[in-house]
């Protein structure tokens, strides 16, 4: 089956295979059909699957309290004022190679199954974290990031995994599962990171007048990343289940984990051909695929400039444009962040999505114009009481209720990634390539996050040295930015009923 032919087997919304069949006599059947019974979630698998998945926040999200203090104090830079080019670099290149290998990774995992690709994803994850922290020149620092993002394609993977455990009537409780995990590893990681980094100086009674934690001080960050990661790799490789449709047939899955499998067989013993998935031609040509594409383009470069450029913010003296905050200050900022969005996506995102579906995609993502426009009168509010003159120096109440109030705004805004994944499924032109088109999906939004760090940080640093646009010029481009993003993503609903009546289904989900 290709794109081009559209068929009513290729819906999402498939019935549980454990369902009573339908009568043979016309004359039985209700003029209305009643409500569909809620698919049981399969907890156990979605609870291993969330321990997976907290592997690359992690190790992502780690350097961001102290990213900018190594290029300082590595000799990256010769200047407070020049690190965000090169803080910006490293932070993009993770995406950047990404960009060119997620997809294959998501392609790969429709081939050989999605547990094999998860696998060497940790693998890579693990080693490149630990090489990250022993790095001292900026070439293996880049070698580091660089690898990293070429050997993780796991986001893609497990989001087909989820999109596989699932259909139409639990999916609003599984997705948050995936962002909610991206901000509990926002919590673990920026605190590992801040707490840990510079461990000489920090505890010097544990770690002090030892070289080797004087040489490579933010090592021991890097290697607590890695055993987080280490314990998803266990979990993955012991305990976690197939669910590609043509594997999973085969294995010993729990019943309610096959109840929601969409494409799998309803006779698991029965041979059944699997029909073949739509070229990757096909997908990017298929009716709602073109404007969800572009759409998660534009939130993620929204999103992940608004990330970056919060903590060169942060890091930043207020004389500067910033708030002056040390790395452990900042390291408690982003956990707080990521404390708030687990909250969200766990006890919000459910409920509203129920309720306004997705309605909700281009208010969340408005949700940035008062972040963009907070930040500035944060800092000249902390200029007008000396505050963060000195890194570490700063007025407690005013800067980290600032802080909390952005970032509580930005944990809202952070809905839009549970939501773009129910969009995608949604868009995808068949359950049998929701491999490839989650793995391109993801490199379309790898794409923006590849340009954000880079553009931003420069854009910062930009702004900080030449006082462009009295000294706002970042903060006005960024609002421009989110206003293009909002008029874009009005356009989803629209895509998404043109996709349906292509596929010759009921527009479910759409409304």
């Amino acid at each position: 089956m290709t794109a081009s032919q559209p068929s009513a087997s290729t819906s999402g919304s498939a019935t549980p295979i454990d369902a009573s069949p339908a009568s043979t006599d016309a004359e039985s059947q209700p003029l209305l059909k009643p409500p569909r019974p809620r698919t049981p979630l399969p907890k156990l698998q979605l609870f291993l699957l969330c321990i997976v998945r907290l592997a690359e926040p992690v190790a992502s999200s780690q350097i961001f309290p102290y990213v900018n203090d190594m290029c300082v104090r590595m000799g990256y830079v010769d200047s407070e004022a020049k690190v965000g080019f090169v803080s910006g670099l490293i932070d993009s290149l993770f995406a950047f190679v990404q960009l060119f290998t997620v997809m294959h990774w998501g392609h790969l995992s429709d081939r050989i199954g999605r547990k094999p690709v998860v696998i060497l994803g940790l693998l890579g994850v693990t080693a490149c974290t630990l090489l990250f922290g022993l790095s001292r020149r900026l070439w293996l620092t880049i070698l580091a990031r660089a690898l990293a993002g070429g050997l993780s394609g796991n986001g893609a993977v497990i989001q087909t995994m989820i999109s596989e455990m699932t259909d139409e009537t639990n999916e609003a409780q599984a997705f948050p599962l995936f962002s909610l995990m991206w901000a509990v590893g926002c919590i673990v990681g920026p605190s590992i990171g801040g707490v840990l980094s510079r461990p000489a100086e920090s505890f010097p009674s544990v770690f002090g007048g030892v070289l080797f934690w004087e040489t490579y001080p933010y090592f021991l960050p890097c290697l607590c990343s890695a055993g987080i990661t280490g314990v998803s790799l266990v979990v993955a490789l012991f305990f976690l289940k197939e669910t590609h449709p043509s594997k999973a047939r085969h294995a010993q899955l729990p019943q309610a984990v096959q109840a929601s499998y969409n494409t799998i067989p309803p006779e698991p013993d029965t041979e059944y051909p699997l029909p073949s998935p739509p070229t990757r031609w096909s997908i990017l040509t298929s009716p709602a695929i073109p404007t969800v594409f572009l759409t998660a383009f534009l939130m993620m470069l929204v999103d992940e400039s608004w990330d970056i450029v919060f903590i060169l913010f942060g890091y930043t003296s207020s004389p500067s444009g910033g708030l002056g905050m040390s790395n452990a200050q900042l390291g408690y900022c982003l956990a707080f962040a990521g404390l708030g969005g687990s909250a969200v996506h766990l006890f919000v995102f459910p409920r509203l999505v129920r309720r306004w579906g997705i309605g909700m995609y281009p208010w969340l993502l408005g949700l940035h114009v008062p972040m963009f426009l907070g930040a500035p009168v944060l800092n000249a509010l902390a200029r007008a009481r000396g505050s963060g003159v000195r890194r570490g120096e700063i007025s407690a109440g005013l800067t980290y209720t600032g802080a909390a109030l952005l970032l509580g705004s930005n944990g809202l805004a952070t809905m839009v990634f549970p939501l773009n994944m129910m969009i995608v499924k949604r868009a995808a032109p068949s359950p049998h390539a929701m491999g490839a088109t989650y793995g391109m999906c993801q490199m379309v939004t790898s794409s923006a996050r590849a340009v954000a760090p880079w553009f931003v940080s420069s854009l910062f640093a930009y702004t900080v040295e030449t006082r462009a646009l009295g000294g706002q010029l970042v903060w006005a481009v960024m609002l421009g930015a989110t206003v293009v993003a909002v008029g874009q993503s009005l356009r989803v609903r629209g895509a998404l009923g043109r996709a349906a009546s292509w596929r010759g289904e009921e527009t479910w989900g759409v409304e």
